[in-house]
């Protein structure tokens, strides 16, 4: 997936989810933006919608929750623009109609969380719009996968990354089943990766590791920042710089799909490989074999490598004991 000028196939995505835990409040929003930057994320994302398109006006309790969350669309695109002075993407998961016409014009990439994955009017206006996607797949088995992806390329099949993702919050650990992005992978064709819910970093170092291309975590000010849910499966400045830090060790190590000689290898490689010499007087026109032959390790250097062959050879010339098989 490329986003801007950022490239997953290069680099994996680290994306600091901002979510709510703004609580409503611009200036902790700004904080969490500045704290994300000072941490080493890539991009922060927010969740964007109209509550009266979101939220039954009837259900008195979420509704007036969700009312209290919400920015308007020129208090995004503040945050927006906040955020890319910092070196961010500016992520957000539209979740209504309206605030993805917004986030097409005013986003870097649009997130399509867990519980709209079956919302296709949603996801086809993303995918026409040729914005990046990101698409996370809680609530979904492997055949409802393969589906979505089906009905996503039938749109679009460049730059959409789909996300592993369990929506409990939190997840246990037990039902992280990250075992199940090799089967995205390998069943599935596209790029994927991991939407974090769980307490602590373990299941992002995994996911890393078993080849996601973005990973997203909650972050917060303080774990405790007050009742609301998501602060407690968050990660606070310490634990997400740390995230950002094991991550990138990580690529490290993972290097990429091609088996190369590296140059700790190269530097020894003369010396490990084993040479013949003569384990006995051998003389001209005599057979080598495994009785008159030693294959030993030597750091002299020798030009001819394939070794396997020597036996049954007849010698061109005498060798004394010890004498190395040099031609």
């Amino acid at each position: 997936m490329k986003i801007k000028n950022f490239d997953t196939k290069k680099k994996i995505l680290i994306v600091g989810e901002i979510g709510n835990n703004h609580e409503g409040c611009f200036k902790t929003a700004k904080k969490l933006i500045n704290m994300a930057a000072k941490a080493g994320v890539d991009a922060v994302k927010f969740q964007t919608y109209k509550t009266e398109k979101f939220i039954l006006i009837n259900d008195k309790k979420n509704f007036k929750k969700f009312k209290k969350f919400e920015f308007s669309f020129s208090q995004f695109r503040k945050l927006k623009s906040y955020a890319n002075q910092k070196k961010l993407l500016f992520i957000s998961s539209a979740l209504d109609l309206e605030s993805a016409s917004f986030l097409i014009k005013n986003s870097d990439a649009i997130k399509v969380a867990s519980s709209d994955n079956d919302f296709s009017l949603l996801y086809k206006k993303i995918l026409k719009s040729k914005k990046p996607l990101i698409i996370s797949t809680g609530f979904l088995n492997s055949n409802d996968i393969n589906n979505l992806i089906r009905k996503l390329a039938k749109i679009r099949r460049s730059n959409i990354t789909v996300l592993h993702c369990v929506s409990c919050y939190p997840t246990e650990k037990k039902e992280v089943n990250l075992s199940s992005i090799r089967n995205m992978k390998n069943n599935f064709g596209v790029e994927y990766g991991y939407s974090d819910h769980t307490i602590g970093v373990e299941a992002c170092l995994c996911a890393a590791s078993l080849g996601a291309r973005i990973i997203e975590k909650h972050i917060t000010l303080d774990k405790n920042f007050s009742n609301f849910r998501d602060h407690k499966l968050s990660s606070d400045y310490k634990e997400l710089k740390e995230l950002v830090k094991q991550i990138r060790k990580i690529e490290l190590i993972l290097g990429n799909k091609f088996k190369n000689i590296q140059k700790g290898e190269n530097r020894i490689l003369k010396a490990v490989r084993r040479k013949p010499y003569a384990s006995k007087i051998i003389k001209k026109n005599d057979k080598f074999t495994e009785k008159n032959l030693n294959f030993l390790r030597s750091s002299i250097s020798f030009k001819k490598t394939d070794i396997n062959k020597l036996i049954d050879k007849k010698s061109k010339k005498n060798f004394r004991i010890n004498q190395m098989i040099d031609y």
